[in-house]
């Protein structure tokens, strides 16, 4: 068995998944990749303008810490401004959406506790999330 590499490096974030609305996901820390177990780690830029639809997650919680630019979370019935160093929580069964308010990119880590099905490496999640979002 292959040993894990417990130390990413840009050129190791390869695969970016593109998806609709002007969303971009990369996959960091995974089980395949780095050993991680039951959660994954990764890093999202929005688009000016873009945004993640409301959307809910049968049994992950998906955590976000917000490291660059302004948009607006919803979580459940409630309304959240996103701001630079700012966190959000979504937890399993919660509806919630993210848009980008700003003129400049929204940057943040996501972490999701378990990974979707999708989450098992950098390369699956390329190639099993690339053609269906």
């Amino acid at each position: 068995m292959k040993e894990k590499e417990l130390f990413a490096y840009q050129k190791d974030m390869k695969y970016v998944v593109n998806k609709t609305n002007g969303r971009h996901s990369t996959l960091i820390v995974t089980k395949d990749d780095m050993g991680a177990e039951n959660f994954i780690v990764g890093t999202h830029t929005m688009d000016p303008g873009g945004g993640a639809p409301v959307h809910t997650h049968e049994k992950e919680s998906e955590a976000m810490y917000f490291y660059e630019g302004t948009g607006i979370a919803i979580i459940g019935d409630k309304e959240y401004q996103i701001t630079k160093d700012s966190v959000m929580l979504a937890p399993p069964g919660i509806p919630h959406a993210i848009r980008n308010t700003g003129n400049g990119p929204l940057r943040f880590v996501f972490i999701y506790n378990p990974p979707l099905p999708e989450h098992v490496s950098r390369e699956e999640y390329y190639k099993r999330a690339k053609d269906k979002i």
